[in-house]
C-alpha cells in the first residue's frame, strides 16, 4: 500500500484522505494515509458503498490475500484479461484504494479480513498462518518453496505469495499423495472446515497421514491451539476451478435495463422551483413556531407524533414533512435543546440575515451530507436509527443516479429507481427488492420536497448539487449558489401596503422586513407570496413592546413600496396609540388597609420600610411591592402591630405550627 501511495500525486493523496476521513483531521503523509486505508474499519466502510460489479470483483480478489494475477482474476470471472468492463471496475477499485496494479499482479487492501467465506470458501490463508508459531511457518514456507528465514513477517508474506500463485497450488496438489488429493477435493467441493478426532490426534503426534501432508505443505491450515482444520480460500478456488464444471465467480458489469422516458423539462423545472420555495418557507415557519413556543421532546428523546401533527397543522404540512424540516434545522445548527425543549439556536438569527439563496444552500448541503433517515417513522423525529449511515450513502447515490439522466428524460417508475439503487449499492439496500423499496420511496420523497427531483427526473438544482459535491464524476466545482440565485428570488426589502389593511410581499421577505411585519401584523400566507393583515390586536403588540406611533409609521413608510402608508393604516396606528395605556396594570405584592390615614402616611417615611415600595392607591389603601408574609415581617420588625386580612375583610390569624416527626409503628 505504501509503495502504491508513494507513486500518487499530492492532489490524489488529498482526495483519498478527504474521501475516507471527511470529518476528521487529514492523515499527514503517505505512511499515515496507508495506515488509515489498511484499517479494517476503513475497508469495511468502503466496501459497503461499492456497486454490484465492484463488489463482485472485490469478493473474487478477497480469495487471495497476497494478490491475484490479472489473468487468474479474469479466468475466475469468466472474461478475457483485457476485458474493458473488468478494466473499468478495477479502475474504480483503484480509485477507492482497495486494489491497484503491481506488474502482472493486482494487490489489495485487507479485503480478505472483511469479506470472509465468499462462495462457501474458507478464510484466507493469511488469517490462519498469522496464528502459527515461527517453526511451523518455516516448515510451511520451505514446503511451498518460499524463502525461509527467521523474520516472521517475511515468512508470512512469502507463504501467502506462494499460495496466491495458482500455478504453485496446482503443482503442490499434483505432488500430493492420492489420499491427500481426495481429502483436498472433498473439502473444496463441500464444507472447507474439517474435524476428525483421530486425524486431529495424529496431527498432534506427527504421525504421517493424508491430513498431515496437507497441513505441512500449507494446503490445509491447522492451528494446534484450535480444533478444526480448514481449506484456505487460495487453495479452494484453484481446486474448484479445475473441476469439470469449472467454478466461475459472478460478474455482472451491465446495470439492469431501464429505458428512460421523455418528460417535459419545463414541468420538471416548474415543480422543482415550487418545491424549493415551499421548503424554504416551511423551514422558516417551523423555526418561527419553535421560537414562539419551544417544542417539547419525549421523555426518551426525539419529537413525538402529536407534536409533529401540531406543527404540521400550524405551518401546513404532514408528519413526514415536519420530520424532514426538523432534521434539516438540526443538522444545519439552526435549533438546539433547552430544558428538554427544542428552540432556535443563536445561529438562527445570523442565518435569517442571509439572502434566501444562501439560506437554502446551507440547508441543501446539510441535507446531502447528513447521517440521518428523517422520514423513517420507526423512531421519534430527531432520534438516530441503525439505518442512518446506510441511508446517507443511498441519498448521495440517488442524486448521482438522477444526475446521470439526460435532460428531458426520466426513469419510468420508482420500481426502476429501486432496481438501479440495488445495483449501485447492493450491500446497503439488501438483495430483496421488496425490502429495499420503502427506503427508495422515502428518499425519492426527500428529493421531491427539496426540489431536486420531479416526475422521476432531475431538476437543474440536482445537477448543480451533484457538481458542487463531485457526484457527477468530475472534481468539485462551485455551481450551487449560482443556480439557487437563479431559482430563488432575492429577499424582498419592501412590501405593498394596501387600503384593506393587508401587506403583500411577492417573494421571501428580508429578515428585518419579516420581523417588522410579524410584530405589527398577523401572517395569513407564505410560500410564493407572503401576506399579512393589520388589526388592533396586532398593532397593539408593537405598542406593547415600547413602540411609538411616530416610530412605527416611520418604519412602515421605510418598508412600504414607494414609501406610501394607506390612510386606514395610519388611522389605525394613531387611534390605537391615543388609547394605548389608558388603563395600566401594576404588579403589587399585597395592599395595606387602615382607617388611620396618618399612620399609613407615617409608614412611607420609615427608612427600614423603604424596601416595601409603599405607594398610595387611596387615602386608606397603600400598595406594597413585597408579598404579605414579607410585608408583615417588615412592619413587625419596625415596631408596628399589623394583622393579616382575608379577601372578605376578616382578620387572618397566624397558625401556631408544631413540627413533629411521624412515629413509625412496627407493622407486626
Amino acid at each position: 500500500m505504501l509503495d502504491f501511495l508513494s507513486g500518487l500525486a499530492a492532489s490524489r493523496l488529498a482526495e483519498l484522505a478527504a474521501a475516507h476521513r471527511p470529518d476528521g483531521p487529514a492523515p499527514h503523509g503517505p505512511k499515515a494515509l496507508a495506515e488509515l486505508l489498511l484499517d479494517p474499519g476503513t475497508v469495511t466502510g468502503t466496501i459497503a458503498a461499492l456497486s454490484l460489479p465492484e463488489l463482485q470483483v472485490a469478493e473474487a480478489l478477497s480469495l487471495r490475500a497476497a494478490g491475484t494475477r490479472r489473468t487468474d482474476l479474469a479466468h475466475l470471472l469468466g472474461v478475457a484479461a483485457g476485458d474493458a468492463d473488468l478494466g473499468m471496475v478495477l479502475g474504480r477499485l483503484e480509485w477507492h484504494a482497495l486494489a491497484w496494479p503491481d506488474g502482472e499482479w493486482i494487490r489489495t487492501a485487507p479485503i480478505h479480513e472483511v469479506i470472509v467465506g465468499g462462495y462457501g470458501f474458507g478464510p484466507s490463508a493469511r488469517l490462519e498462518l498469522a496464528q502459527l508459531s515461527l517453526d511451523r511457518l518455516q516448515r510451511i514456507a520451505y514446503n511451498l518453496d518460499a524463502p525461509v528465514g527467521r523474520d516472521r513477517a517475511a515468512l508470512l508474506d512469502g507463504a501467502c505469495a506462494a499460495l496466491a500463485d495458482a500455478a504453485t497450488v496446482r503443482a503442490k496438489f499434483a505432488a500430493a499423495p492420492e489420499a491427500t488429493k481426495d481429502l483436498l477435493l472433498a473439502l473444496a467441493e463441500g464444507d472447507p472446515f474439517y474435524f476428525d478426532p483421530r486425524q486431529m490426534g495424529a496431527l498432534r503426534t506427527n504421525r504421517p497421514t493424508a491430513l498431515r501432508w496437507a497441513v505441512d505443505h500449507g494446503m490445509v491450515m491447522w492451528n494446534p491451539a484450535g480444533m478444526a482444520a480448514v481449506l484456505p480460500s487460495e487453495v479452494g478456488v484453484v481446486l474448484r476451478q479445475d473441476q469439470e464444471d469449472g467454478f466461475r465467480a459472478d460478474f455482472d458489469p451491465a446495470p439492469p435495463l431501464q429505458v428512460p422516458v421523455e418528460v417535459s423539462v419545463e414541468m420538471v423545472q416548474r415543480d422543482g422551483a415550487a418545491a424549493i420555495r415551499a421548503a424554504l418557507a416551511h423551514v422558516t415557519a417551523l423555526l418561527e413556531a419553535c421560537g414562539r413556543a419551544p417544542v417539547p421532546m419525549l421523555k426518551d428523546g426525539g419529537v413525538g407524533t402529536r407534536e409533529l401533527r401540531r406543527l404540521g397543522k400550524a405551518i401546513g404540512g404532514d408528519d413526514l414533512e415536519m420530520r424532514l424540516w426538523l432534521t434539516l434545522a438540526a443538522v444545519s445548527g439552526l435549533i438546539g435543546i433547552t430544558d428538554n425543549r427544542i428552540a432556535p439556536s443563536a445561529y438562527y438569527d445570523d442565518w435569517l440575515k442571509l439572502d434566501p439563496p444562501a439560506q437554502y444552500g446551507e440547508l441543501l448541503t446539510a441535507w446531502l451530507m447528513m447521517d440521518a433517515a428523517p422520514l423513517d417513522t420507526g423512531a421519534p423525529a430527531l432520534l438516530r436509527t441503525e439505518r442512518d449511515e446506510a441511508v446517507s450513502v443511498l441519498r448521495r447515490s440517488l442524486v448521482s443516479l438522477l444526475n446521470g439522466l439526460p435532460d428531458g428524460y426520466a426513469l419510468p417508475s420508482l420500481d426502476g429507481i429501486n432496481e438501479l439503487q440495488m445495483y449501485l449499492r447492493p450491500l446497503l439496500t439488501g438483495a430483496d427488492p421488496e425490502e429495499a423499496y420503502p427506503t427508495t420511496c422515502l428518499l425519492w420523497r426527500e428529493l421531491e420536497l427539496m426540489g431536486l427531483g420531479a416526475l422521476h427526473a432531475p431538476t437543474s438544482l440536482c445537477r448543480a448539487l451533484a457538481a458542487e459535491a463531485g457526484l457527477d464524476g468530475t472534481p468539485h466545482r462551485p455551481a450551487l449558489l449560482a443556480e439557487l440565485e437563479r431559482l430563488i428570488p432575492a429577499a424582498q426589502r419592501t412590501v405593498l401596503l394596501q387600503s384593506d389593511l393587508t401587506a403583500v410581499a411577492t417573494g421571501a421577505p428580508a429578515a428585518a422586513l419579516a420581523e417588522l411585519l410579524d410584530l405589527t401584523a398577523d401572517r395569513e400566507s407564505r410560500g410564493g407570496g407572503h401576506t399579512w393583515r393589520f388589526s388592533e390586536s396586532s398593532v397593539r403588540r408593537a405598542f406593547d413592546t415600547g413602540a411609538t406611533a411616530d416610530a412605527l409609521l416611520a418604519a412602515l413608510r421605510e418598508a412600504a413600496t414607494g414609501g406610501r402608508v394607506p390612510q386606514p393604516l395610519q388611522y389605525l396606528v394613531t387611534d390605537l396609540a391615543r388609547r394605548h395605556g389608558a388603563v395600566r396594570v401594576r404588579p403589587v405584592g399585597c395592599v395595606l388597609r387602615s382607617e388611620d390615614t396618618t399612620l399609613l402616611a407615617e409608614l412611607t417615611r420609615v427608612k427600614s420600610l423603604a424596601k416595601l415600595g409603599l405607594t398610595e392607591l387611596a387615602p386608606t389603601v397603600y400598595a406594597s411591592a413585597l408579598p404579605p408574609e414579607q410585608t408583615l415581617a417588615a412592619l413587625r420588625a419596625a415596631g408596628y402591630a399589623p394583622a393579616g386580612e382575608h379577601p372578605d375583610g376578616t382578620i387572618a390569624f397566624d397558625q401556631v405550627r408544631k413540627h413533629r416527626v411521624p412515629t413509625h409503628q412496627d407493622s407486626s
